[in-house]
């Protein structure tokens, strides 16, 4: 399985609707070929975001793509789960992932060969979001990546200052 585990300097992306990339976070990294996501607080969050530090922030499941004129395409998933600043501190709770992305000033790694004990503490961090519903937008988008209704996110109070934010996906025209 390949993950993709990455370090967050601020909140909103995924959004409350589980669209990652809402923001343009992670850019064309976001088309990489992955199963799973997680979003980790990094050591330098955004002043306002410092909660998120060194916890699990976010994970997602089964990703599906959608076409986008951002950087890279958005992203929602069949297993979903924001935490944000009341995820799960990553020193206390997996020492071996800490050391591996913060040890290493990784910003984000995708290895297929992780270090063995990394690699089980990431299998428990994704087994507990096995039954987990998708992203709240995961119905929302067809298969032919046409959105069935305007998605919506709820108010914001991180990098959106409190604002609704919408997004508006096309077909993608291959």
């Amino acid at each position: 399985m390949r993950v993709l585990i990455y370090k967050r300097t601020h909140k909103c992306d995924p959004n409350s609707e589980g669209i990652f990339g809402n923001e343009d976070c992670m850019g064309r990294i976001r088309n990489w070929n992955y199963d799973a996501v997680i979003g980790i607080g990094g050591n330098s969050p955004c002043k306002k975001d410092y909660d998120i530090r060194h916890k699990i922030n976010w994970i997602g499941l089964e990703p599906k793509k959608i076409p986008s004129k951002k950087k890279g395409d958005l992203v929602v998933f069949s297993h979903f789960e924001l935490y944000e600043e009341k995820g799960m501190n990553i020193k206390d709770n997996f020492p071996n992932l800490f050391q591996y992305m913060y040890g290493k000033q990784k910003r984000f790694d995708m290895s297929s060969d992780l270090p063995s004990d990394v690699q089980e503490e990431v299998k428990t961090i994704l087994d507990s979001i096995k039954d987990s519903p998708p992203s709240k937008a995961y119905n929302k988008v067809d298969n032919n990546y046409k959105i069935k209704r305007k998605i919506n996110s709820s108010n914001c109070n991180g990098c959106c200052k409190g604002n609704k934010t919408g997004i508006t996906i096309q077909k993608c025209r291959k």
